[in-house]
């Protein structure tokens, strides 16, 4: 049962459907079961071992099924989450002031990203701006590997990259903000074909 901080939490990133949000995450684990994938073996030597154990490190030596079910609700729970705060077709459609089927041409084509959700694709928010689209977002998407799980995709987006050093801003930018801001796509392109 999720508390009061919890639902005013999900209510603030969008999220007033908690069912369609657990809908969401149970159909990532029927579309991709990583709950059932064999532990890696370990890599690592007694020596590395025991000096990660003796530095605080938890889940070393071994597979830890506590560790694994945790990372299989964090990336179920981050796909709902996109789910649950994509935008559907139509509602793509009407944001950038197109027709229904120039979005499915679109995601048809790759130059607008989409995932799958219980009511079908839906285009997550990461590469929508007011009424538009990312600059340069055709160009990414087209170099980015089309298996790439749509957590990593949603994460790359979103995540802070040191290789986006942005001299006008004097910080570092996600590959979003890079794009937002005007800057070229090429460096973006470049890690994206690292996906």
């Amino acid at each position: 049962m999720l508390d009061e901080q919890d639902l005013r939490t999900l209510q603030e990133a969008g999220i007033n459907n908690i069912e369609m949000l657990a809908s969401a995450a149970a159909a990532f684990l029927r579309e991709h079961p990583i709950y059932t994938a064999q532990p890696m073996p370990n890599a690592l030597s007694e020596q590395e071992e025991a000096f990660l154990r003796q530095g605080g490190a938890a889940g070393v030596g071994g597979y830890n099924k506590r560790s694994a079910a945790e990372n299989v609700a964090i990336i179920a729970g981050e796909y709902a989450q996109m789910v649950a705060t994509s935008h559907s077709q139509r509602d793509a459609a009407k944001r950038l002031g197109v027709s229904t089927s120039r979005i499915r041409q679109r995601l048809d084509s790759g130059s607008l990203y989409a995932v799958d959700g219980p009511a079908g694709r839906v285009c997550p928010q990461f590469q929508f701006v007011d009424h538009g689209t990312l600059s340069g977002l055709e160009a990414v998407l087209g170099v980015m590997n089309k298996d790439a799980h749509p957590v990593v995709v949603q994460r790359f987006f979103l995540t802070v990259s040191p290789d986006l050093e942005s001299d006008t801003l004097g910080c570092a930018l996600s590959p979003r903000d890079w794009l937002l801001t005007g800057h070229s796509p090429e460096p973006v392109k470049l890690l994206a074909l690292e996906l």
